[in-house]
């Protein structure tokens, strides 16, 4: 797979998992509810890396949920949101075009 497909794929994945948070944001429960393991999951190295990204970028937030160990509660964060809503009002929430503006540079 050359370099310029993969990172469109992992830009593709970011978006794809705020798109997620963001739908789940503007329902009843604001957080979607995940057991742990398949949160932090690392079966699939890109999908856990794309969550890494999301939460270092402050995109996103985990939280345990009380008094239940095993779960945690995700939910996009108030930048997430301006970043999700940017992107899409700019033509790039797909996630492609993001990467054809920069390589245009």
């Amino acid at each position: 797979m050359e370099l310029e497909s993969a990172i469109k794929e992992r830009i593709q994945e970011r978006f794809d998992i705020l798109h997620e948070l963001y739908d789940i944001w503007f329902t009843e429960n604001p957080a979607l509810i995940a057991p742990m393991e398949r949160f932090y999951q690392q079966a699939h190295i890109e999908k856990h890396r794309a969550i890494t990204y999301l939460l270092n970028k402050g995109f996103i937030a985990a939280n345990p949920v009380e008094n239940e160990p095993e779960l945690v509660a995700v939910c996009i964060t108030v930048d997430g949101i301006d970043f999700f809503e940017q992107g899409r009002l700019d033509g790039k929430g797909n996630g492609w075009s993001v990467v054809t503006e920069y390589s245009d540079g």
